[in-house]
């Protein structure tokens, strides 16, 4: 062979083993594309999912509310979005804004032990109560009791038999482990006891779930005004958190409560009742004013 031969064999074999080793280059370099793109895929996916979590969690700003519904600006909320169900005349002095569960059980201690006190004090024009129906005990066991009977109330503020009916709701209120509020045709049974309410449309309300947009909205509201530590009940007085009285019976809780509001309103000023409005810590505090064992607050 001669010299010329070998040398281009040579090479040729050079090439060929460059080629080769070039291929082996690019199959690893595709391998390695592979698999960053399906990391990179993977994460996109799980960042995908993550944000429509949270958009799915996110309370949608209502589209409807209840009839009658007001902003409440002395809750601690400003925003538009911040609408509560009124009882009382809009003129009263003092605005006493409440974020309750119906599921919750200091929620109806409080309600118990003071709404005989609140009426009186809306029927003399002293008191307007804003009342902004809360989600808390679904956000702590997974139910929907609570955002249910919300659009529950709404539904009754449509047809002018809230108040009626948020009293039947507390009186029949299951324990915070029983979510038998979940069911719509309970909250449509319980409206029977109110004369008026047992209606197609009532019932039809109840079942479109209407206001689920709204009672998910007072929830974040709550959650903004407690940062982020939300108990119910919490109440607010003129804008300023409002600890409920300390008494040793119902009837002395209903008459510091009373005094409280009446000072607040400029009525009988002398009046030094233990309740106080308070910048510091919510009404969730809830009322330790009763004949029965004191209820603590419900927190998330």
């Amino acid at each position: 062979m001669s010299k010329a031969n070998r040398v281009g064999k040579e090479l040729a074999r050079q090439r060929a083993a460059e080629l080769r080793l070039e291929q082996q280059r690019r199959a690893r370099r595709n391998r390695l594309y592979a698999i960053y793109g399906s990391v990179v895929a993977v994460i996109a996916v799980a960042v995908g999912i993550a944000f429509a979590v949270q958009a799915a969690n996110a309370p949608k700003t209502p589209t409807a509310v209840p009839v009658g519904a007001v902003a409440d600006t002395t809750g601690g909320v400003s925003a538009a979005d911040g609408m509560a169900i009124p009882l009382g005349n809009a003129d009263a002095k003092v605005k006493l804004t409440v974020y309750e569960d119906a599921r919750c059980s200091a929620c109806k201690s409080y309600e118990t032990t003071y709404t005989p006190a609140y009426k009186k004090l809306i029927q003399d024009g002293t008191l307007e109560l804003l009342i902004h129906p809360v989600t808390l005990i679904d956000a702590n066991t997974n139910g929907s009791g609570s955002l249910h009977a919300g659009n529950a109330f709404a539904c009754a503020q449509d047809a002018g038999h809230f108040e009626d009916y948020h009293d039947i709701i507390y009186t029949n209120q299951p324990a915070e482990t029983t979510d038998s509020f979940a069911s719509d045709a309970t909250l449509i049974a319980l409206a029977k006891q109110v004369q008026g309410l047992d209606t197609k449309t009532f019932e039809s309300c109840v079942n479109s779930h209407k206001y689920f947009d709204w009672v998910r909205q007072n929830y974040a509201d709550l959650n903004k005004v407690t940062n982020n530590q939300p108990s119910t009940p919490t109440i607010y007085a003129n804008g300023k958190a409002y600890t409920l009285p300390t008494a040793s019976t119902t009837e002395a809780a209903q008459a510091a409560f009373i005094a409280s509001i009446d000072k607040l309103a400029g009525v009988n000023p002398s009046a030094s009742p233990s309740a106080s409005a308070s910048g510091s810590a919510a009404a969730s505090t809830s009322p330790s004013a009763a004949a029965s064992p004191s209820p603590s607050a419900s927190k998330s």
